[in-house]
């Protein structure tokens, strides 16, 4: 076969071959200058195929290359997925990551539709420029398509995580009590596997759901370490996976497992009633955060809006006779429109939000140790500044308006 006639395959094998056969740090010197290896293998290859051979083994390479690059960015799109897919398996949901995906798409799509409606009827109702109508549905479909999307994105991963943090705080509490049990089945005679199997309980809620996960694995065929690590894994728990991890070594040790099932299940106990004695220690400065921003603050507030009522109206009753002698030396002017009433409400309602917001999120985590368990009053604290204003500013009206 002649060498131009060589098929490509055997081209990428030849430059292989050569590569393969030197030091790639080596440089072959030619009549001008220094070459490196690949440029030296060019060389070869141009004098051993014709160039349209050379030509096409070229392209294939870039094609390769760039169809890398796009797998790459590929990749990363998947990251969202995968992680959907992540709390779908953590969690036991039965749809599927993009199904989920698909559906958060749909309300996305529909809410646009119905908006480019409104905002269409508005158009025509009002007789403006078709020009309005082009610009409001660009904005639309891409700067808030995209910004609900990540919205409704970002309120799915929050509740899969608040759902996620309440199954491990379920396993922790109850996983004493299992512990107990299991030791109890261990010591009148039962091995390991199906003393575990026969101390799930109902009550156990999570844990008995996983607990029957491992018995089924090892009913199949596989290891009982395998599976207990395996669910030790799936949950951000540093109480379970140590558990997990000193039941394994145990059953490969060949220990006394219901001494040590026995031992793990008192010191969770004494680890989870200390931390409630340190969380009734700081009690006091939780009361003290909670006072100051649901009662102290709301009714200071509402004190500085009728003292600026007061003001405005005591400063609005003087009018300055400037037609003395006086009024070249000296000017005064007095305004009651400084500050207006309705801003400054909104600025009390703004600032009352956000201190509600980051005092009952302080609360938790001085209390639990996380902000996960003070999603339930954060909205409590909020609604209950607000309705103490409210309040406090009509009471202070009422009691400081026949005064002025």
């Amino acid at each position: 076969m002649e060498p131009h006639k060589l098929p490509i395959r055997n081209m990428k094998r030849f430059k292989e071959d050569l590569i393969s056969s030197h030091d790639p740090k080596f440089l072959f010197k030619d009549s001008t200058h220094f070459k490196t290896i690949k440029e030296k293998v060019n060389d070869v290859l141009k004098a051993h195929f014709d160039q349209k051979t050379f030509e096409k083994e070229q392209k294939e390479q870039s094609k390769s290359s760039s169809r890398s690059r796009f797998d790459k960015k590929a990749k990363k799109k998947k990251k969202l997925i995968g992680l959907l897919s992540d709390f779908s398996l953590k969690l036991g949901l039965d749809v599927t990551a993009r199904a989920v995906n698909s559906k958060i798409l749909a309300i996305v799509t529909l809410f646009s539709i119905i908006l480019s409606l409104a905002v269409t009827s508005f158009v025509v109702v009002n007789h403006k420029s078709l020009d309005v109508l082009i610009l409001f549905l660009i904005v639309i479909w891409t700067l808030l398509y995209a910004v609900v999307y990540l919205f409704c994105v970002f309120v799915m991963f929050m509740y899969l995580d608040i759902r996620m943090y309440r199954y491990v705080k379920e396993i922790e509490e109850n996983l004493p009590d299992f512990l107990q049990l299991a030791s109890a089945n261990i010591s009148a005679g039962m091995t390991v596997d199906r003393a575990l199997w026969y101390a799930v309980r109902s009550k156990f809620g999570i844990l008995a759901v996983e607990m029957e996960n491992v018995a089924k694995a090892t009913i199949v065929g596989e290891d009982l370490e395998g599976a207990l690590l395996r669910m030790g894994k799936k949950y951000d728990s540093r109480i379970l996976k140590e558990t997990v991890n000193l039941i394994v070594e145990g059953i490969q040790s060949g220990g006394e497992m219901a001494d040590l099932l026995n031992k793990l299940s008192t010191n969770i106990k004494e680890t989870q009633l200390m931390r409630k004695e340190i969380s009734a220690s700081v009690t006091t400065y939780a009361i003290f955060i909670g006072v100051a921003t649901i009662m102290a603050a709301p009714a200071l507030f509402a004190l500085s809006t009728q003292l600026l009522i007061i003001i405005q109206k005591i400063f609005g009753s003087i009018h300055m006779d400037n037609s003395g002698g006086m009024s070249g030396m000296f000017s005064f002017n007095f305004s009651g429109e400084s500050i207006s009433i309705s801003d400054f409400k909104k600025f009390a309602v703004m600032v009352l939000v956000i201190s509600s917001f980051f005092s009952a999120a302080i609360i938790g985590v001085i209390r639990k140790g996380s902000v996960k368990d003070s999603i339930k009053t954060i909205p409590l604290f909020i609604i209950v500044s607000l309705i103490l204003y409210f309040v406090a500013c009509n009471a202070f009206a009422v009691l400081m308006g026949g005064l002025f």
